[in-house]
């Protein structure tokens, strides 16, 4: 043990020597670390316990809902069986898509059969998806797939680490952009420059988000699958990172970059799946 703490005394020596102040810098900033890693864990621990409890309750909600729906189409349409089956809209109302939400919401005690079809079959479509997003270690038990079995293994105890640790990267990266801004605006003393610095760090963090951003569409397959939408990706991201390698070249490049930024935007938001569509 003492040989040890040797060793590593002298790998601190040999890494910092006097520089005591890059030793505690480092130190702290690993503290930091564990700290936002263990409470973004815990965090996100909690809320996936929360999606799943809330996942079972709009699956019996829905369920609930097909079967009242089966029985009122095959009943005398009275007062007192549609108040049965409003009670049921009532309680599956909050775990419904919007397309058939509004159907629901305007549903009648006069409705048709033909109506009612249609509020079966979305509502079949919309049992489905939620049960395979079903994360549940009773659900795996009844499946032979390997795929699936490996699947789940990975959303339920590698996706909680690595979302921690991507939420733990952007957050310290976040803390040594402000640090290094701060300690950047205070060495410059042109009004000029000090603009020229902010455009150029704010583009930076701009164009973190952007990937961010790019990645969680695709992600949700919120951006149509054509050559158009994946062409317009990457050669954005090619251009921005062109770009960002040019700033030492002339003051003005970063402020056309932060109006190509707006483009981009605007033209990503057209490239996304409307919200009926990506129902559908």
């Amino acid at each position: 043990m003492d040989k040890l703490g040797e060793m590593l005394v002298d790998t601190i020596n040999s890494l910092f020597g006097e520089d005591k102040f890059s030793l505690i810098f480092y130190l702290g900033l690993m503290l930091i670390a564990i700290l936002l890693f263990k409470e973004f864990k815990n965090k996100i621990a909690d809320e996936s316990a929360l999606k799943r409890e809330q996942l079972d309750v709009a699956l019996k909600s829905l369920l609930e809902l097909k079967f009242e729906l089966i029985k009122y189409q095959n009943l005398l349409k009275t007062e007192e069986k549609f108040e049965q089956l409003k009670l049921k809209i009532i309680n599956a109302f909050p775990y419904v898509s919007y397309k058939l939400g509004d159907k629901l919401h305007n549903i009648t005690p006069t409705i048709e059969d033909v109506e009612m079809e249609e509020l079966i079959k979305l509502l079949n479509i919309e049992l489905e998806g939620l049960k395979r997003n079903q994360d549940s270690s009773i659900v795996m038990v009844n499946t032979d797939n390997i795929v699936d079995n490996v699947g789940y293994i990975l959303r339920t105890r590698f996706s909680n680490v690595f979302m921690s640790t991507t939420m733990t990267f952007i957050s310290l990266t976040f803390i040594l952009i402000i640090g290094f801004l701060g300690f950047a605006l205070s060495s410059v003393e042109s009004l000029f420059d000090k603009y020229y610095l902010l455009q150029m760090i704010f583009n930076l963090v701009f164009f973190l988000f952007y990937v961010l951003l790019v990645g969680s569409l695709i992600q949700e397959k919120k951006i149509k699958n054509n050559i158009w939408s994946w062409g317009f990706v990457i050669l954005s991201i090619i251009i921005s990172i062109v770009f960002i390698s040019l700033y030492k070249k002339g003051i003005w490049i970063p402020s056309i970059h932060f109006g190509l930024f707006i483009a981009m935007i605007a033209m990503l938001k057209k490239l996304q799946i409307s919200s009926n569509q990506h129902l559908n």
